[in-house]
């Protein structure tokens, strides 16, 4: 059994913090220009717009980004290439242009580079011929949703097909909280990954693509046909804007053969005759906490298929419960029902399975179901399919 509904909770996580720095900007709606297959000298092409560069952004007598006395100092003397070139967030982490914080910040107190178009495409020019090649692994922009989402990682590579991560998501007051973040591995292939991170692109401002604030550090490989948390399993943003979109990055991100777990039942008749009549037990079911934080108030009965084998109201779409795991059918095809939660099996150490954590109320501590003993009946009754199912 898993999520019943969904709550991100403001854990206490690596928070994506926003910098400050009021830099040049200009909309992000609009990619720079590209590589053009020639390999221009960097230093050359900004060297060619220096002194524009200076001009339109460094304020009276240099005050803003130059000496900085209003504003960051990313043009500082003595050499202002090498000043643009080591302040954070001018080459992006990414190897994406498009992130670039000069390029995607709008009109501030100073100019937005977009209303210099000429300049801005060649401070682009000059971004990408800083940048190594080729960009790295990123998914597409996605918009977040409040409960469960799922970004495909198919298009990263060969033999990605099928890779995703998903995650529980909550916004409020300019906070973006993820938690339940979790990486799953196609059926044959095996998925190692390093460092990835987010970055986040507002609505209208600049992008922020520092890994060291939106993101982990450290390897992690999934093998074929299995969930894992990814990393810490929980992220936090703050400053976010509800309108703005996010992609995930990886430094490194590359899938080998493998084989996973089948995802048909070895133990049908278990999990009709012992999982079954478990999740349909009721049990003591928390209202959502306010203020955002761990959900304690009983508000009724419920059951695991109440919410997971539920129907949504004609024309509208599944609940996130179902999404997450989806047990409707579960009387009439339970054949697919059981493959649905056999894959939330940790066949590598069943007793960290999801199913079970969860109503135990060890797993995501935004599970509304108050935590049951190991004990109890439910746990029982699930554990024993869980135990009859083989690989």
């Amino acid at each position: 059994m898993i999520d019943i509904r969904f709550r991100a909770l403001a854990l206490g996580a690596t928070a994506a913090l926003f910098g400050t720095l009021g830099t040049l900007a200009c909309s992000s709606e609009d990619a720079p220009g590209g590589d053009s297959g020639s390999s221009p000298d960097p230093e050359t092409l900004f060297r060619s717009v220096e002194s524009e560069l200076v001009s339109k952004c460094g304020g009276p007598n240099g005050s803003c980004h130059v000496r900085g006395t209003q504003a960051p100092r990313w043009l500082a003397d003595p050499d202002p290439y090498a000043s643009a070139r080591s302040y954070r967030g001018i080459l992006p982490s990414t190897r994406d242009a498009s992130d670039s914080i000069l390029l995607t910040q709008v009109a501030h107190v100073g100019p937005a580079l977009k209303a210099y178009p000429a300049l801005y495409d060649k401070v682009a020019s000059w971004i990408s011929a800083e940048l190594p090649k080729p960009p790295l692994p990123a998914t597409g922009l996605f918009a977040v949703q409040d409960g469960f989402n799922v970004v495909d990682l198919g298009n990263l590579g060969s033999g990605l097909s099928g890779a995703r991560v998903t995650f529980v998501a909550t916004q409020a007051n300019n906070v973006l909280t993820m938690s339940a973040l979790k990486i799953t591995a196609p059926k044959s292939s095996n998925v190692s990954l390093k460092s990835p991170f987010f970055v986040v692109h507002p609505r209208s401002g600049k992008v922020n693509a520092d890994p060291k604030s939106n993101g982990f550090d450290g390897d992690l490989t999934v093998d074929a046909g299995t969930t894992r948390d990814l990393f810490s399993g929980k992220m936090i943003i703050l400053r976010w804007d509800a309108a703005g979109q996010l992609k995930l990055v990886f430094t490194e991100l590359t899938a080998a053969p493998g084989q996973g777990a089948s995802q048909e039942c070895t133990a049908l008749d278990s999990f009709k005759t012992k999982a079954v009549p478990a999740m349909q037990t009721p049990v003591d079911i928390y209202a959502d906490s306010p203020d955002g934080g761990i959900p304690t108030q009983v508000i009724g009965k419920g059951s695991c298929l109440g919410c997971h084998a539920q129907e949504p109201p004609a024309g509208e779409s599944p609940t996130p419960a179902v999404q997450a795991m989806d047990l409707r059918g579960y009387d009439t095809d339970p054949g697919k029902a059981c493959g649905q939660a056999r894959f939330r099996i940790d066949f590598a150490d069943k007793s960290k399975s999801a199913l079970l954590l969860n109503p135990q109320g060890k797993g995501n501590p935004s599970h509304p179901m108050k935590g049951l003993p190991a004990t109890d009946p439910v746990i029982q009754g699930i554990d024993a399919w869980i135990q009859a199912e083989q690989r």
